[in-house]
């Protein structure tokens, strides 16, 4: 059965992408680590979309061949892979939590990498497949207090870009997805102080961050950045040296939480 593949798809942009999906008649394999959830979800999409959802419950930082692997075994041929699974975290380097960090790093950046390697050789035997990878605003510029997390994003907007050329000629498309500050519990997870992100004159919806990610499905643009403030924000931050860049980030991420630790 074709699906289409969405990690980290239990909330927030994840959920909601799948949402386009389904109301569109797409089947779906839903991945992400809360079992209750995705259970939840295909009941309710299953029931209002008429569409077929499967999941698993994984964290696939830890073994992503096991995606691939469930998704042979159950008969699913990937033609879109969504890679939305990721987290953040906002405190300075020095102060910050070395494991954590690391395990940023082989979810942000590692899992994608993985997926995207077991499931585009089956997309370039099949002649077509189209890979979305959610990136960010970071992807465009550095990040204090959110170190890794700017260089995570820098990098899968990097690796995607590269993937793009390289897998034209297979007719396989590779876009990235660019939220701004988006209202969901990505700040709690991130310690950012959940209302302030939220209440931010660039802050998006899930659901209009997931519907500028399906419109990369239907055009096939390598990139697309939610939000006309945010995409004013890149604009102006790609006429600026790094170095500068950097303070700029810098001086509102330190606003936004106090002294950002």
């Amino acid at each position: 059965m074709k699906v289409i593949l969405v990690t980290g798809a239990s909330s927030g942009i994840g959920k909601e992408f799948a949402r386009q999906f389904a109301y569109r008649g797409y089947n779906l394999f839903l991945v992400a680590r809360r079992e209750e959830l995705l259970k939840q979800i295909k009941e309710e999409f299953e029931e209002e979309y008429e569409v077929s959802v499967d999941y698993l419950a994984c964290d696939i930082a830890k073994d992503p061949k096991q995606v691939y692997d469930v998704c042979k075994e159950r008969g699913h041929e990937v033609t879109v892979l969504i890679n939305n699974a990721g987290f953040g975290d906002y405190l300075s380097f020095v102060n910050a939590d070395l494991k954590k960090l690391q395990d940023m790093v082989d979810l942000n950046a590692k899992a994608l990498m993985s997926l995207t390697y077991y499931f585009v050789k089956d997309m370039k035997e099949n002649g077509y497949g189209h890979i979305i990878n959610t990136g960010s605003v970071a992807s465009f510029m550095p990040g204090p207090y959110m170190a890794v997390y700017y260089a995570t994003k820098a990098f899968v907007m990097s690796f995607s870009m590269a993937l793009r050329e390289e897998l034209k000629e297979y007719n396989i498309k590779v876009s990235v997805l660019c939220p701004g500050p988006t209202k969901s519990d990505f700040w709690n997870v991130a310690d950012a102080g959940n209302t302030a992100m939220n209440t931010s004159v660039f802050s998006r919806t899930v659901t209009d961050v997931a519907k500028t990610g399906y419109s990369l499905f239907e055009s096939g643009k390598a990139y697309a950045i939610d939000g006309f403030l945010n995409k004013t924000l890149i604009a102006f931050a790609r006429h600026l040296p790094l170095e500068y860049c950097a303070r700029a980030v810098g001086f509102v991420q330190r606003k936004v939480k106090g002294k950002a630790g």
